[in-house]
């Protein structure tokens, strides 16, 4: 199958490019950065070194391909992301039309479903709700991953500093988090054997509470004084803008925790119950010691 991808090599495709490549189908690569052509190649794929906002660059890129693998980047640092997305979505819907790609695979997010409530993650309810209108011949499988493990790795200079995780959301609610390699292998599934029509698709690998998650690193670090605090919307989104995250989506963001808090957030979710996959919060603590322990003493 001939494969175009968006993404460059982020976390997920890093796994995906080479897993796709290997199976023997004609992987090409979409990446802004040009000094990425070389580990693209290495990985057996295609380089397309352009921008995902061009819409003639990505209609070009799609011409003849089997199946594009759309996802949204660079969104964060934009003074309103949800225009934003759906430009962007815009843009790629008219380059779908334009190649005649007819098998699309979204990545999109838990909280799709819900409206402007879920502050941060309304934008992938804006970019499904763009390609379902604009796109009602082509096939469509929306694959929504729960909250990615690699976002607690914030939480290290803290851990670091006291031995502290901070977070607006509740200590004892059930979160959903999965690895990107989950993700990996249901999006191989996805792209390489079609489903028709436009459905959706929960990837998850774990469900724990914020104290299991505590308890997880507190082991795995020997630290026994790890422990994880609850603070104040207002206190967590000064907090996130003080770490370098962008005002406007510090503000989204924790809007969007303090509604997984307050509300039945997973409802949706539980009715599209995914298999579990195979990476634990037991699993992941390594990777965040790991990292713990490769960063630099804060000063």
């Amino acid at each position: 199958m001939k494969i175009v991808l968006t993404g460059s090599l982020g976390r997920i495709n890093q796994t995906l490019v080479p897993k796709l490549a290997h199976a023997g189908h004609d992987v090409t690569v979409i990446s802004h950065n040009a000094s990425r052509s070389g580990l693209i190649k290495v990985f057996r794929a295609t380089p397309a070194i352009g921008s995902i906002t061009d819409e003639a660059f990505l209609t070009q890129t799609f011409k003849d391909a089997d199946v594009v693998y759309l996802m949204l980047t660079g969104i964060m640092a934009s003074e309103d992301i949800y225009a934003a997305a759906t430009q962007q979505a815009e843009t790629y819907a008219a380059a779908i039309k334009a190649a005649g790609v007819k098998r699309v695979v979204n990545l999109s997010s838990v909280g799709a479903d819900l409206g402007p409530e879920v502050g941060s993650l309304y934008m992938y309810h804006l970019i499904e709700q763009t390609l379902i209108t604009a796109l009602p011949d082509v096939d469509i499988t929306f694959i929504r991953p729960t909250a990615m493990y690699y976002n607690l790795l914030s939480s290290v200079p803290t851990v670091r500093k006291s031995h502290r995780i901070y977070t607006n959301a509740s200590l004892e609610v059930k979160n959903v988090w999965v690895a990107p390699i989950d993700v990996t292998t249901v999006l191989i599934q996805a792209l390489t054997k079609p489903t028709a029509g436009q459905t959706v698709t929960y990837v998850a690998s774990d469900e724990q509470t914020y104290l299991e998650v505590a308890s997880a690193l507190s082991k795995t670090l020997k630290m026994p004084d790890l422990r994880v605090s609850q603070v104040p919307d207002e206190v967590m989104q000064d907090h996130l803008i003080t770490a370098g995250a962008p005002a406007a989506f510090a503000r989204e963001y924790v809007k969007t925790v303090a509604y997984q808090r307050d509300h039945d957030f997973y409802a949706d979710y539980r009715a599209h119950q995914p298999r579990l996959g195979e990476v634990k919060m037991a699993d992941f603590a390594q990777v965040f010691a790991e990292d713990y322990r490769n960063r630099q003493v804060i000063k």
